[in-house]
């Protein structure tokens, strides 16, 4: 086989990940600026906007107000556009302004010589689990605050005490 014929078989290889990777995330691209080039159908479904009211427009449009104006926000995009991946769990919003929380990654796409060209970020919808977390957190709280609680190592060292507790045995 010659190399035209292994450029062909690679780049189907690629195809074939990329069509994989498209079905189960959400995908968008962004120009090194922050600017949306493409998403596809689960990005857009998620966040309930069409094609062509996100394309041109800057990340920002998923993100609070006083977050885009922070220093941090310009500094995110800063290190994207010198080729620094960055993963995390996103908090973000739809079209109307719902709470989404997504595990993502922002994953420079490089040239040749190995030059950042666009920025494209796979994600997940992790906003169920992490809203079901906070109601955990928050009944927990509850407890906390209405019962005695000690937790002990299982040799019976005590590991922590909360105030009722401390005030109840002095």
């Amino acid at each position: 086989m010659g190399s035209g014929a292994n450029r062909a078989m690679a780049q189907a290889e690629l195809q074939a990940i990329y069509d994989a990777l498209d079905r189960i995330q959400a995908i968008i691209e962004f120009e090194l600026d922050g600017t949306v080039v493409a998403a596809n159908e689960n990005f857009l479904r998620i966040f309930d906007y069409e094609l062509d009211e996100i394309v041109g427009k800057h990340h920002r449009i998923f993100c609070e107000p006083d977050y885009v104006a922070t220093d941090a926000y310009r500094e995110f995009w800063d290190r994207l556009a010198r080729g620094e991946y960055h993963a995390a769990e996103f908090k973000r919003l739809s079209k109307d302004g719902r709470e989404i929380w997504l595990q993502a990654s922002y994953n420079p796409v490089f040239d040749e010589e190995g030059k950042p060209l666009r920025i494209i970020k796979f994600a997940s919808d992790v906003t169920k689990s992490r809203l079901q977390l906070a109601e955990y957190e928050g009944k927990i709280a509850a407890i906390d605050k209405a019962q005695a609680v000690i937790e002990f190592e299982l040799d019976g060292t005590i590991i922590t005490a909360n105030d009722n507790f401390l005030r109840i045995f002095g």
